[in-house]
């Protein structure tokens, strides 16, 4: 049985990290006849730009589903009186996200050295879940303009390369994010990655921190 055969569970913070950094890959789980649920721990309205309309973004998030075809949970981010989210590891976060495993097998969210304080809290959550309920966890790399990437430990390679055009296409969702450039910077990373596969091949690099298959 192929392991993109199975079901993922993927917890980011935003509407748009699942495109970045694993897009390619939710396109290779559904071929492969698997399963890929998104939880989302920051909410559209409690966005990190501000300039970013709710119902747009809900959206453009659609519109991605809709090329990836994968599900999504979004949680009910509190915010602070500032408007950005309060995003803080807590027992209760941890129990949301426990409800949300269901019988998904895979584990995928941010590193755990991410720049990002809200991809950080997403690691936690799923560090703290992981190990009770899942055959495997995986941590995500993401484009090189986060620069986190530098010290990324990558002993994961997925082959996208039939797959970059829908993860282009997804990222295209969302116009209010990113533009042409931006997006090709996401995928020359990925095609970077994906040179040391072989000529002409672009990927996806990942973290395996465990695996009990």
């Amino acid at each position: 049985m192929s392991i993109l055969s199975k079901k993922f569970l993927i917890i980011t913070a935003h509407p748009d990290d699942l495109e970045m950094g694993c897009g390619g890959l939710v396109a290779r789980i559904n071929k492969h006849g698997g399963s890929v649920t998104n939880l989302i721990l920051v909410k559209p309205s409690a966005e990190h730009n501000a300039n970013r309309d709710e119902n747009i973004v809900k959206s453009e998030l659609e519109k991605s589903k809709s090329v990836l075809n994968f599900n999504t949970v979004i949680y009910d981010t509190q915010l602070h009186d500032n408007g950005r989210p309060n995003l803080t590891l807590s027992n209760n976060l941890i129990s949301y996200a426990e409800s949300c495993i269901a019988d998904n097998n895979i584990l995928i969210s941010h590193w755990r050295e991410d720049h990002h304080q809200d991809h950080r809290v997403c690691y936690d959550v799923a560090r703290s879940i992981a190990r009770k309920h899942f055959e495997q966890f995986w941590c995500m790399d993401e484009p090189p303009y986060n620069l986190h990437y530098k010290n990324f430990d990558c002993n994961h390679y997925v082959d996208i390369t039939e797959h970059v055009d829908q993860k282009r296409k997804a990222l295209e969702s969302y116009g209010s994010y990113f533009n042409k450039d931006s997006i090709e910077t996401i995928i020359n990373y990925n095609k970077y990655r994906g040179s040391f596969l072989g000529e002409n091949k672009v990927a996806e690099t990942f973290h395996l921190m465990y695996n009990k298959i």
